[in-house]
């Protein structure tokens, strides 16, 4: 590996250190769960936060995703990092944290769907069915927070943060709409999960912009 590769894998796995951290310690809380769900019966709350476990890891891509560029990218600028490495490692945590939160994601779907089968939500264990689809609004979850976190918030008019505020919820909400299409228009999920796909390569492309001109002052 050349210097310049080996400069954008050290800020790669600068960037992602935190972000394995967060989805690790969320991914300890489902077999805690899954304890106190044969615990209880299978029929307690515990076991509607076992369905909706998969609701953690989108919430851990965007959160991971907006302080990776907000918070540690003008860090590892100050370490000396490059901007072109900043930019490849931005681009591999864009598709390595959704890979990683979807077979997460997946697993812990399909161990709940086979142990709770008959008292599963059935719009919820339809989502197992469709990994890419999910994949794709994963990708564009992350993008969209990428492309948040490289936002000066304080330098922003009221009206743009509220209308990239307003963004990221409808981004958020096309979970409900795949949970939806996944349930009574099954044949359209795919490519709807196409769709999301691509909806994620302009916010990428808006991110990589934006950090070409990045700054250490934006910490």
């Amino acid at each position: 590996m050349n210097g310049r590769g080996c400069k954008m894998a050290k800020t790669l796995w600068f960037l992602l250190k935190p972000a394995l951290v967060m989805v690790g310690i969320v991914t300890l809380l489902y077999p805690v769960l899954l304890l106190l769900c044969f615990a209880t019966g299978g029929s307690s709350l515990f076991f509607g936060y076992l369905q909706g476990f998969f609701v953690l890891y989108d919430v851990m891509i965007g959160i991971c995703a907006a302080q990776a560029i907000s918070g540690y990218a003008p860090l590892a600028l100050s370490f000396g990092t490059t901007r072109r490495s900043l930019r490849g490692a931005a681009f591999g945590f864009c598709l390595i944290i959704p890979l990683l939160c979807l077979g997460l994601d997946l697993l812990c779907s399909l161990v709940t769907t086979r142990l709770f089968y008959a008292e599963m939500n059935q719009l919820i264990a339809a989502l197992t069915e469709y990994p890419l689809p999910g994949f794709g609004y994963k990708l564009l979850l992350c993008s969209a927070m990428l492309w948040l976190g490289t936002l000066d918030f304080s330098a922003l008019p009221m009206a743009k943060r509220v209308g990239a505020i307003l963004l990221i919820v409808v981004v958020y909400m096309q979970m409900m709409v795949f949970m939806l299409l996944s349930s009574f228009l099954p044949h359209t999920v795919n490519f709807y999960g196409l769709v999301l796909g691509l909806l994620s390569l302009p916010f990428a492309a808006l991110t990589l912009h934006r950090l070409k001109h990045f700054t250490i002052t934006q910490v």
